[in-house]
């Protein structure tokens, strides 16, 4: 099973969605975003640390600004809300894993070093 696929694919999607505003408004700071935030669905998709924090603390803040949209009376940004939403839910379900099968590893480590400090 590949981990992070939903992130990594929203990320891309998300890219696709900023290169249409890019065409559609000739921005080029849209531009610059859509390459950002394809390069972070890359690095998600292989798993690099670095990326997947990135993702995450971005999603956040994208999350938020889009609600604030959303709130204020743009329906077009509920789209965005949602691809954040779930994109922080992949990457936090992930992180959980990862740190499951980190503690799984380190118990067998422990319990054989209170056998060799017990005799």
């Amino acid at each position: 099973m590949r981990r992070l696929r939903v992130a990594s694919s929203l990320l891309f999607l998300s890219g696709f969605l900023l290169l249409y505003y890019t065409y559609y408004l000739a921005s080029p700071i849209y531009l610059t975003f859509a390459i950002f935030n394809m390069g972070l669905g890359y690095g998600v998709g292989v798993e690099n640390r670095t990326a997947i924090k990135v993702a995450l603390i971005y999603a956040g803040v994208t999350f938020f600004f889009s609600l604030l949209f959303l709130i204020a009376g743009n329906p077009m940004a509920l789209v965005e809300v949602a691809i954040s939403f779930f994109i922080i839910h992949d990457i936090l379900s992930y992180i959980k894993v990862v740190i499951q099968e980190e503690e799984a590893e380190e118990e067998p480590e422990r319990s054989s070093e209170n056998e060799v400090d017990g005799e």
